[in-house]
């Protein structure tokens, strides 16, 4: 119940910010869709579905997505500024092996956020990523630097067996 109220809650501050104004029609039109939805999708309340998250982890994830913005930042700075760019553009494919779809989104949208870099297909089955990158020294350092940044997001919140099979 304490956490029915709590996703209740949380739905209505989002149907607050989407409207943007605080009224009552707001708050009881938010009400409504959120009661809706608790009673159409029961499974969304369970706390299985809450992610873990492991703050050490997280802190990791947090520098490493800084240093990358601050490097590719300066890098594309370089580049825009030089006289004769020396741009060398490809497109890299990534496995991504035992990935869930939390991770795979999660990582597609870092791998965005980071200027020189952009996904352009995700694909489940098999689990990879196909990027497009703006600086391409080697495939492999890319193809490294992507592992990497998925294992800091399996630690970071992933599940128990998940973090156990980066160990293995």
């Amino acid at each position: 119940m304490r956490s029915s109220l709590g996703f209740v809650a949380m739905l209505l501050a989002i149907w607050l910010l989407a409207w943007g104004s605080l009224s009552w029609a707001n708050v009881l039109s938010g009400l409504a869709v959120a009661l809706a939805l608790l009673v159409a999708i029961p499974g969304l309340r369970r706390r299985s579905h809450l992610p873990v998250v492991r703050p050490a982890a997280l802190a990791r994830l947090l520098l490493r997505l800084g240093r990358d913005l601050v490097v590719s930042n300066v890098l594309l700075t370089r580049e825009v500024l030089a006289p004769r760019p020396r741009i060398r553009t490809g497109v890299v494919r990534v496995p991504l092996s035992e990935c869930t779809d939390e991770v795979l989104t999660l990582l597609a949208t870092l791998v965005a956020l980071t200027p020189g870099t952009m996904p352009v297909d995700v694909s489940r089955d098999p689990p990879e990523m196909v990027i497009h990158v703006l600086d391409l020294r080697s495939v492999d350092e890319v193809r490294r630097d992507i592992w990497s940044l998925r294992d800091l997001v399996v630690r970071a919140f992933g599940s128990p067996e998940a973090v156990a099979a980066l160990a293995s």
